[in-house]
Formats: structure tokens, C-alpha cells, sequence
């Protein structure tokens, strides 16, 4: 129980024999109160392996040999008083001390309280949806609590110093360290030690780079040098790693998997760690195991030589500050002996019939790797360039508006793009009031490629309790940013905090595009106002707009001539169902708002979809008209109070490219070219298949697609519709997975005459004439031929396709179309409604089709049901 005691670091300071008369007194308070702090801390970290049984050793035997190995770390010279021997000591036992629920306030319920823990518990649910792995919610608010004691221990572990407990049976408060003068002088100064072992060296260094002097109490000589301590502490945690953490017969008994399993295992094949007798100085450690490793360890011995590597990295950024502020205090051990290769470190971590080596995989050309994968090897050649650019930076500054509205409610939001001349080419400026970006996400997040902010770990330390809010962001594969060097020569960023001042301001630049080197600067541009929380500048390539401030607009569609349009319109046209108003400024064209938050109760939805869909450069597809006497329907799809569309059911069969629908991922469309409103007019939400934003699956759940879908129908039979316009609103409902059953109506070739018939007709019709449907070969599943001319087989009723759509799919099971929503089976419904028996046949090789390929034909023809007599 007392081996510490006889460490070195012990005898130089608590356990010292050999001091003045005068300073007996002194040491033996300290002593005393050191041995008082154990016994209670031993309770406290005994209920870790309850609270986290994944861990390894971090109770009493941990904290009591990190004096073993804090003696080697130091060597015998070492100079420290007693009293940064108590500090050190009380450190000790602190900075793990906060790894079970018994060290919050209302124990596991207090911990899931917390706004860490709301944000670790979003993630897993997110990461299990991701992975589809199915965990039940009492294994993920485990593994929350988990992730958050290993966040929330060290700054907690700060605090506990001053917590107390109170006494069952006396109410008394009990307090780790009892000694209130001991607690009251340097209580702050321990907890801020013991907190520092999370901290990065740096921090360590800034933090405690100042003298401390000794209490009134004790010695003047005893003065306190709080970066000594604490780079003690951290580099005897970094080496404590044997198997005195991951004893034998616990490691059998709690039959681990997994990491922690891994974990376990590579500490348990290690022995203590010793001084490198081939080093003469005596300043190099090596570590050895004690059971070689299985090519089954493979994961183990990796952990086992990372966490090498880890001490070796703290050992020798602490001596470098420790010498740079007093040579004196740099420790005896410098190095660790194996950690410069797998293979080397294999010679004393043994391994039984495998190697490790250095062999890792890893990107030679990081660069042309980042410029191929965000930029037009992603989006494509002729994608078009300048909107995808326009695309990606909205959508990040329509995140950080979104997401600093988590934290200042009443704020209201907004983007800005401007474009100017310079004497050499076009400036694209792009400014948003959003959250903001401090150094670490400029640096780090933003310059990770293929890294969201979002999805970040940053992003909790940043702003904590933003992760567990409804906030969704659009952006999520961090590529985005990297489209800016499709177009660009010269990129600077500037940024800061949104809550932050102008002098908070940093800069990164790209003086020559892209480079893996940007720099660092702070400053800010001269434009940069006090409503701006990222500006970014862009000097493009090349003048992608006109001298009339024009884009040409492709249609891609034969007959169908492309056309420009005014940059306000072409990006009115990006951003269809953006929940943030957007400004534009051009040279020609003063600030204005070209498109207000589709949310907005004041969004004229008329003006909107006109704007939207070019319609005044357009004026020969009529779009005008058809939206004035149809915008009464474009309604809204709700989703959780979100919109996810704007639309109304397309019931037009124009043959050209009308740019009514308008398909987004998170408000933002794919492409301003190309779009048509074959199925709905307005916009609706997709997902993404991938990272260049091509359409999945609407976003929005099937029952809100379904009450949406309800009131379009309602709205449609209000109307007085043509049988074209019925059929294309019926092909349109069958896209969205909405029954068009109410109103489908067929054209059928009877006797050489097209008639428009009911499906209640149609059924009728089945009892005295077989109704045929040319059906393409090259269909599995089958689907309604439409390269076909207006054939009639013989003595039948014969179906004529208006258009080639989903709805003429179907597919025959057991004698009957499946229930698809599709034509076929919307008839053969209606016919079992009237209580009549459909056939189906199936004729092979009827005719040909006008592309000289076989077509075959079903048959459906029906029968009354026989009726049975009543019972006599």
C-alpha cells in the first residue's frame, strides 16, 4: 500500500529525514495532509471501474505510481522543496479523480445535464443512424457518458479541490484536502495542475510561466514553480504504461472487447519502465514487454507503441520549455529508446512471427489530391464552375448563420456577395453574419480536407450545446471550401467569433490558389464592418460574367436555344429555397435584397417563382401566365417545423426546359441550367448521394409528403383540368409516391378514335372489351411502351401513352399488379372496387416499336363476379 513511499520523488520531499529542526513541523502538516487527500481520493477514483469499465487502471494504484515513475523521470539530482512535492502529490491523486459520476453534482443524471453530454449522445445517435448499427439508447447514453467523463474529467478534477460531501450521520462536509489553510492558499493552484495534464504543452507553458511564492507559513526558499510541477505530472502520466494498469486476473475476469480490449491488452504485456543501459549518460527509457505479441495483437502492440510515442513526444516538449525557462529544471530522461520505427521498438516490444513496420497508407501528392477531388474531377468538366463556387460558399455562410442563431435567438441573418473589377480580372466578396471562425477552425477544420467543422470535435469545444440543438447544417463532407480554387488566383479569408471584436480578426491567404502553405495574419480588410463575421475575397480566374453582367443560361434541349440572364437572377436562381435573405451588389447593380428566407411571412410566392424560373426571359413558354393562375396551390412541405419545399403538383406538358421545379439540397440547387417542372412547379429538398450534391431521395418524410400531397389534391379538383393536364398531374402525384387513383384518367384507341376514359369507365369497359397496353421488351419488371405510334390491336381497347413516366410502370405478382401507384394498378383497383375478377395475359413479339425493336402486349380483360344464392 505504501510503495510510494519509498520512491525517490518521495525521500527528496514528503518523506525527507534529513532537514533543518525548523522545518519538521512544515513537512510533517504536509505529510499529514497528503496521506488525509489519499485516503479520500481512494474512495472516489475506486467507483471509476464502475463508471467506466472500458478503462484501465485509473484507481489508487495509478496515482500512487506515478511517484515511482515520476522518480525516473527527474533522476536523483533533481532539485523540488516539500511543499511542490505536496503540490505535485495533491495533483496526483486529482487529475483523474473526476472520472466517475460520484465527482458531478447529482451524480449520472447531473452528468447527462450537462451540455457535453447532450452533445456527445447527438453525436452517437448520429454516428449509429450513419452506421445503421442499431444500439438501443441505454448503450448509447453509456457510451455518451463514456465521452464525456473523458471531456468534462480534467477541468472538473479543477474544481473538486473545493467540492464537499456531506456526512450521513453527522451532516458534516468533508472536503479531499481537510487542511482548510492548505485548500484556501494553494487549493486553486493543484486544481489547475491537476486540470493541465489535458492541456496542450503550450497552454502549459502560457498558463503557469510565472513564480509562485510560498505561503506565509512556510520557507521562503520554498518557492513554487508551477511549470515544473506540471510538466512532471504530465510526463509521469505519459509513462506510466505496464501492466500494474492491467493486472492478469482482472483482465481475465472482465473479459473486455474491442478497444478496450486492445487496450488492455497491450498494457498488460508490458513491464515497468527502466532507464536504457546502453545509454552511458543514463538519460534514455525503454520499455520492454514481458509476453511477445501475437500477429492477433496486431492492434495491441500498435496501441502499446502510439502511447510510447506519445511519452517520448510529451518528455521532450516539456524539456524544451522547462530549459528555456531555467536549465535547471529540465528533467534527467530525454529520450525513449525504439520509438523511431515500429521495427525498432520491436526489438524490446517482442512480436511472435509478424513485423511491424512503418508501411502506412497515405496521399504522396496532398495537393493535386485536394484539387482533383474538390474541384472539376468531382463536379465534372462542364459543370458550370463559377455557380458551383457560389453554391458551396452560401452554404457555408447559410450554416454559420444558422448555427449562431442557436445562440443569439433574435438575431436576423444575412448574406452578401459582391462583385468588382480590379484592373486584372473579377473580385468575387462573399460576406456573412454567422458564427464565425476563431484561429483553431481556420486552421484546423477549415484546412482539413474532407473534414465538416460540423462534424468535428472542435465544433463542442468551440460552442458547446450547439451539437444537441436542432441545428442541421447542409455542408457535411468539408470539400466545399475547395471549389473556390476551381475559379480562383488569389483567395484571403478573414474571420472572427461573431460575440468577438474587430481586433479579433484573422486572415488566411492563398496568394497563388491553393497551396498546403497558407498564411496566417492578423488583420482585417478594409471592408471588414462590425456586422461581418467572415468575409471572404476571391480574385477569379477569369470574367465569368458578361460586360452587361450576364450568365448564359444552357436549356439542353433540342430546339430549345440557351439564353443569359441578369447575375441577380442567375443567383436568385442558386439559392430557390434558402432559409436566408441574400444581397447582391455588382458595379451596375446597387445593394439590394434579391431573395428573402423562403420561411419569410412576407415572401411574395408569385415573384418568387418568376424570378426563379427566368420567366421574363422566357416569355414564350408562358410561364407567367401558368404561375398566376397556379400559385394558389404552391404550399408548403413541413417536416418538423422545417420547410422542405415550396411546391405545387405540375400539371403542364410543355416539352421544354419551363426552369419551374427546382430540386435542392438544403435550399440550394444543383445547377441554375437544365430544369424543368415536369413534376412540381416551386422547389422541393433532396439528400445527397455524395459529395458533388447529386439528387438521392426527397428529404422530407412520407407522411409529410402525404398531407402535402392531400391538399395538392384538393386544391387540383377545384380546378377545371383538361384530360392532358389530368394526366400529367397523375404522373406527377405517382413521383412523389402519392396515390393519383382520384384523378387518372386514360386515353384509350377504340375503333380507330381516341377516347378519354374514367378509371370507373375503364373498368366497365373490361367486361365487353380486352383492354391492351403495349409493353417494352427491355423492361424486367415491365413498363408501358411509348416509342410506339397510335396502334390499335384488333377488337380491343387500346391504351395511347401521353408521356413516358414512372406511372407506367408496373409489375404482375400472382395474377395481379403490385400496389406501385402505378396506371395498370390503378385500374385493376378500381375494377376489384366494382366488384369484378381482372385477367391478365401477356403476348409476346406483337408488333415493333419505331426503333424496329419487339414489343409485346398485355391483356386485361374482367369478369363479373358469379353471385351466391341466398341461404334458403
Amino acid at each position: 500500500m505504501n510503495n510510494y513511499k519509498e520512491t525517490l520523488l518521495w525521500k527528496k520531499t514528503l518523506g525527507k529525514n534529513e532537514i533543518k529542526q525548523t522545518e519538521k513541523e512544515q513537512i510533517e502538516l504536509l505529510r499529514t495532509s497528503y496521506d488525509k487527500m489519499r485516503s479520500n481520493v481512494e474512495f472516489l477514483v475506486s467507483k471509476i471501474s464502475a463508471s467506466l469499465p472500458g478503462l484501465t487502471q485509473h484507481e489508487i494504484s495509478h496515482l500512487d505510481g506515478l511517484w515511482d515513475t515520476a522518480s525516473i523521470l527527474i533522476g536523483e539530482t533533481y532539485e523540488i522543496n516539500p511543499l511542490e512535492g505536496f503540490i505535485l502529490g495533491a495533483s496526483i491523486l486529482l487529475h483523474d479523480s473526476a472520472l466517475s459520476y460520484e465527482a458531478y453534482e447529482n451524480g449520472m443524471s447531473g452528468l447527462r445535464d450537462t451540455i457535453e453530454w447532450k452533445d456527445s449522445y447527438q453525436d452517437l445517435i448520429s454516428e449509429n443512424e450513419l452506421r445503421q448499427e442499431n444500439k438501443s439508447k441505454e448503450e448509447i447514453e453509456k457510451e455518451a457518458d463514456f465521452e464525456t467523463l473523458r471531456i468534462l474529467h480534467a477541468n472538473r478534477a479543477k474544481e473538486l479541490i473545493n467540492k464537499s460531501w456531506q456526512a450521513p450521520s453527522t451532516k458534516d462536509q468533508i472536503f479531499l484536502l481537510d487542511d482548510v489553510n492548505l485548500r484556501t492558499h494553494l487549493g486553486k493552484l493543484i486544481g489547475e495542475i491537476a486540470a493541465s495534464h489535458h492541456w496542450n504543452i503550450e497552454k502549459v507553458a502560457f498558463e503557469f510561466n510565472a513564480q509562485v511564492n510560498a505561503p506565509s507559513n512556510f520557507p521562503r526558499e520554498w518557492r513554487i514553480d508551477p511549470l515544473k510541477i506540471a510538466c512532471i505530472l504530465r510526463c509521469a502520466d505519459a509513462i506510466h504504461i505496464d501492466n500494474r494498469r492491467a493486472p492478469d486476473f482482472l483482465h481475465a475476469l472482465l473479459k473486455r472487447n474491442g478497444i478496450s480490449f486492445d487496450h488492455w491488452n497491450a498494457q498488460n504485456r508490458l513491464g515497468h519502465v527502466d532507464i536504457y543501459s546502453n545509454d552511458p549518460k543514463n538519460e534514455t527509457l525503454v520499455f520492454t514487454s514481458t509476453i511477445d505479441f501475437e500477429e492477433t495483437d496486431y492492434n495491441s502492440w500498435f496501441i502499446a507503441y502510439d502511447a510510447i510515442c506519445i511519452a517520448s513526444k510529451e518528455i521532450r516538449s516539456s524539456n524544451k520549455i522547462l530549459e528555456g525557462k531555467n536549465s535547471n529544471s529540465s528533467f534527467k530522461i530525454k529520450a525513449i529508446e525504439g520509438i523511431n520505427s515500429p521495427s525498432e521498438m520491436s526489438k524490446f516490444i517482442k512480436t511472435k512471427n509478424w513485423t511491424p513496420c512503418a508501411a502506412q497508407v497515405h496521399a504522396s501528392n496532398i495537393e493535386n489530391l485536394v484539387k482533383n477531388l474538390g474541384g472539376e474531377m468531382l463536379y465534372g468538366s462542364g459543370s458550370d464552375l463559377f455557380g458551383i463556387v457560389i453554391r458551396e460558399l452560401i452554404q457555408n455562410s447559410r450554416d454559420a448563420i444558422k448555427a449562431r442563431k442557436i445562440f443569439d435567438v433574435d438575431f436576423v441573418g444575412k448574406i452578401t456577395l459582391k462583385i468588382s473589377e480590379d484592373e486584372e480580372t473579377t473580385i468575387l466578396t462573399i460576406e456573412d453574419n454567422g458564427i464565425g471562425m476563431s484561429e483553431r477552425v481556420l486552421t484546423g477544420p477549415l484546412l482539413d480536407f474532407g473534414t465538416s467543422f460540423w462534424a468535428s470535435n472542435l465544433v463542442k469545444s468551440e460552442f458547446p450545446g450547439l451539437r444537441s440543438s436542432e441545428f442541421k447544417s447542409i455542408g457535411k463532407f468539408g470539400i466545399g471550401f475547395y471549389s473556390i480554387f476551381m475559379i480562383s488566383k488569389k483567395v484571403i479569408v478573414y474571420s472572427r467569433n461573431w460575440d468577438k471584436g474587430l481586433e479579433k480578426i484573422k486572415s488566411l491567404k492563398f496568394p497563388n490558389g491553393f497551396t498546403l502553405r497558407p498564411i496566417l495574419a492578423n488583420e482585417k480588410s478594409a471592408s471588414f464592418g462590425s456586422q461581418i463575421s467572415t468575409q471572404i475575397i476571391c480574385k477569379l480566374n477569369e470574367n465569368y460574367i458578361d460586360e452587361n453582367e450576364e450568365i448564359e443560361i444552357k436549356a439542353n434541349r433540342v430546339g430549345q436555344e440557351n439564353f443569359k440572364v441578369h447575375i441577380s437572377d442567375y443567383i436568385r436562381s442558386i439559392v430557390a429555397g434558402l432559409d436566408v435573405d441574400v444581397y447582391l451588389q455588382t458595379p451596375k447593380f446597387n445593394l439590394t435584397k434579391i431573395h428573402r428566407d423562403i420561411t419569410s411571412s412576407d415572401l411574395n410566392i408569385e415573384n418568387w417563382l418568376n424570378d426563379i424560373s427566368f420567366s421574363k426571359y422566357l416569355i414564350h413558354l408562358n410561364n407567367i401566365e401558368y404561375i398566376s393562375r397556379n400559385v394558389d396551390r404552391v404550399k408548403p412541405i413541413i417536416e418538423n417545423d422545417q420547410v422542405m419545399g415550396l411546391a405545387a403538383i405540375s400539371t403542364r406538358s410543355l416539352n421544354s426546359h419551363d426552369f419551374l421545379g427546382s430540386k435542392t439540397i438544403g435550399g440550394l440547387i444543383h445547377s441554375s441550367h437544365n430544369r424543368s417542372g415536369d413534376d412540381f412547379i416551386g422547389f422541393v429538398n433532396f439528400t445527397e448521394k455524395s459529395a458533388k450534391r447529386d439528387f438521392n431521395k426527397i428529404s422530407a418524410s412520407k407522411q409529410a409528403i402525404e398531407d402535402w400531397g392531400k391538399e395538392q389534391m384538393k386544391l387540383l379538383q377545384t380546378k377545371t383540368l383538361n384530360p392532358i393536364e389530368k394526366f400529367y398531374a397523375a404522373s406527377s402525384f405517382n413521383f412523389f409516391g402519392i396515390d393519383p387513383y382520384e384523378i387518372l384518367e386514360l386515353h384509350l384507341m377504340i375503333n380507330g378514335q381516341i377516347k378519354i376514359l374514367t378509371l370507373e369507365e375503364i373498368a366497365n369497359l373490361s367486361l365487353t372489351l380486352p383492354i391492351s397496353f403495349f409493353v417494352s421488351g427491355l423492361s424486367k419488371n415491365g413498363h408501358i411502351e411509348t416509342h410506339i405510334g397510335r396502334i390499335q390491336i384488333e377488337k380491343t381497347a387500346t391504351y395511347v401513352p401521353i408521356k413516358n413516366c414512372k406511372l407506367l410502370s408496373f409489375k404482375i405478382e400472382n395474377g395481379a399488379p403490385k400496389n406501385d401507384l402505378g396506371l395498370i394498378d390503378c385500374v385493376h383497383r378500381k375494377i376489384i372496387e366494382l366488384g369484378y375478377c381482372p385477367t391478365y395475359e401477356l403476348k409476346e413479339n406483337i408488333t415493333k416499336n419505331i426503333l424496329n425493336i419487339d414489343v409485346n402486349c398485355l391483356f386485361l380483360t374482367s369478369k363479373e363476379k358469379i353471385k351466391k344464392p341466398p341461404h334458403s
